[in-house]
């Protein structure tokens, strides 16, 4: 975060693989993901009109999956329909991501519906792994 407070203050405009790797670095934040400062900078992505791409979605989803306490999988669905809404492709990464975040639910799987995301990962023809 320090690097890219020092960016803005600069003028430097950040671009879709800079914030993606923001993105990446608060799901993997010490003492667990910063799921919520991931979504605004996702925000932030959006205001500045950088376009999101299937890793800036599947990092989002995969900050989600690993909160504290439990995934945050109903917020990680809702960032996959957003992604599916503006037209941005899921693959192995996003789909795994968002079914180890039902699996993780806190007071339960939520094992239906990841079989569900399963089911649409093979009609999209998203191999597993």
């Amino acid at each position: 975060l320090e690097v890219f407070g020092e960016m803005k203050r600069r003028g430097v405009e950040p671009d879709t693989v800079t914030l993606n790797a923001l993105i990446s670095a608060m799901e993997k934040a010490p003492g667990g993901s910063q799921w919520e400062k991931a979504l605004e900078v996702f925000g932030e992505m959006e205001r500045r009109g950088v376009e999101p791409s299937t890793v800036t979605f599947s990092a989002l989803i995969s900050a989600m999956e690993k909160a504290p306490g439990g995934s945050q999988w109903e917020k990680a669905l809702e960032v996959f329909g957003g992604m599916k809404r503006r037209g941005v492709e899921p693959d192995t990464v996003t789909f795994n991501a968002l079914i180890s975040a039902m699996e993780k639910a806190p007071g339960g799987s939520q094992w239906e519906r990841a079989l569900e995301v399963f089911e649409e990962m093979e009609r999209k023809g998203v191999q597993p792994n």
